[in-house]
């Protein structure tokens, strides 16, 4: 599947080896977790083959660097082809003080055909998980990386609203669901990374697990979000979305 499969792109940052001060004594650090309030933040949704802002390029050589030192640590290799990028059908993109720190990407495939079926990106797939998705249009999350400085970071709702914080993998990823709900796709699906939480970070916005593959040596799941499922309202992702630009 190259790069192609969202969710195991989703990083969070590893915490950092104790350091040893002497033979018997070590400490731990702590990282402090960046906080990023929503005022600040801007969601962009581009179509790369048409889109020529600076923020898009912005976004590829994010989304690059992420991919880039994922697969050295996986697989020892860095080479990326940036039409893993430019084939997407869209490109999802949060900013924050106008700089990228998130990158999905986003397709969308007619599985009555056969072109659609036989896409690469399901080739680890087992059969029925992907007859489970019948006949119709499907949205595919996919390439998704948050920048390295702000992994593990946690959105925060206007002033005076009493909703919680959210962090900004579940945001990413929840506005990726928002736009597919709002096309003419029938569910969407997604690949997560286990080890990093993103399963998690799926069934907690309503994703059912449909089967569990190996990618790059990794444990991950295939998600599907149908078109009916249970989502409770979220006014971080209510009032991203609706200011939302589409280039």
């Amino acid at each position: 599947m190259g790069t192609g499969q969202i969710m195991h792109a989703l990083l969070s940052q590893p915490s950092p080896a104790d350091d040893p001060l002497g033979e018997y004594t070590r400490v731990h650090r702590r990282i402090r977790r960046p906080t990023l309030a929503i005022a600040q933040l801007e969601y962009h949704l581009f179509v790369p083959r048409r889109a020529h802002a600076p923020l898009l390029e912005d976004a590829y050589e994010v989304w690059r660097d992420c991919w880039r030192a994922t697969f050295e640590e996986l697989e020892g290799r860095t080479q990326i082809h940036s039409d893993e990028f430019t084939r997407q059908d869209e490109i999802g993109v949060l900013t924050f003080g106008g700089r990228c720190i998130s990158v999905t990407g986003l397709r969308w495939l007619d599985l009555s055909l056969a072109r659609s079926r036989e896409d690469s990106y399901f080739r680890l797939w087992p059969a029925d998980s992907l007859a489970a998705l019948g006949k119709g249009i499907i949205g595919i999350s996919s390439n998704a990386v948050v920048h390295r400085d702000w992994r593990g970071s946690v959105v925060t709702p206007a002033q005076g609203s009493s909703a919680q914080p959210a962090r900004l993998a579940h945001v990413a990823v929840g506005l990726t669901i928002q736009r597919f709900f709002e096309s003419s796709a029938e569910s969407s699906v997604a690949v997560t990374r286990n080890d990093r939480g993103m399963d998690r970070v799926c069934l907690g916005l309503g994703a059912t697990a449909l089967s569990r593959i190996e990618m790059h040596g990794v444990g991950s799941d295939v998600m599907h979000f149908p078109r009916n499922c249970v989502c409770r309202k979220e006014p971080v992702l209510d009032a991203l979305w609706t200011r939302r630009y589409q280039w």
